[in-house]
C-alpha cells in the first residue's frame, strides 16, 4: 500500500504538549477532524514529498500514551480507493467514508480518499477512529 510508505513511527509522551480540556474540531490541510479531550498536539508535525505527492502528518498524544496520527496528501493524483489496499486490510466505512482499515505497529489505521485527497488516520484503538474521522 502506498500510504504505508509515508507513515512515521510511534510517538512518545513529551513534556511540552498542551493537552486539550475539551473535544476540539480542527481543520488540518483542508480536512476536518475531531480531536478528543485529553489529547495534545506535538509541535513536530512532518512535511514530506514521497513518490511525487505533497503531504503533511500531525501527531496528537495523551497522558495515557494514546496516540492519533493524521496524514493528508493534498495532490493524490486520482489514485483510487482500491489502489490503497494493504495486505490484511478490510474494507470499512467510518462516518460515511469508504476506505481500508488495518492494524500496524500498535495503531489501527483507516485510509480513504476524498476530493482527490488521500487521508490516513491512525489511533491507539479502533473506537478512537470513529471519534476523529468526520
Amino acid at each position: 500500500m502506498l500510504m504505508a510508505c509515508m507513515l512515521v513511527g510511534m510517538v512518545g509522551a513529551h513534556e511540552d504538549v498542551k493537552y486539550l480540556n475539551n473535544t476540539t474540531n480542527i481543520t488540518f490541510e483542508g480536512v476536518n477532524f475531531t480531536i478528543p479531550e485529553g489529547f495534545g498536539e506535538l509541535k513536530d508535525s512532518e512535511d514530506f514529498n514521497d513518490l511525487g505527492s505533497n503531504g503533511k502528518t500531525c501527531f496528537y498524544i495523551n497522558e495515557a500514551n494514546g496516540e492519533i496520527q493524521i496524514t493528508v496528501i493534498s495532490d493524490w493524483m486520482g489514485i483510487s480507493l482500491d489502489e490503497l489496499y494493504k495486505d490484511g486490510a478490510e474494507k470499512t466505512t467510518i462516518n460515511g467514508h469508504k476506505g481500508w482499515n488495518y492494524t500496524e505497529n500498535n495503531l489501527t489505521y483507516f485510509g480513504y480518499v476524498e476530493n482527490d485527497t488521500g487521508i490516513l488516520v491512525g489511533a491507539s484503538n479502533e473506537t478512537r477512529l470513529f471519534e476523529v474521522v468526520l
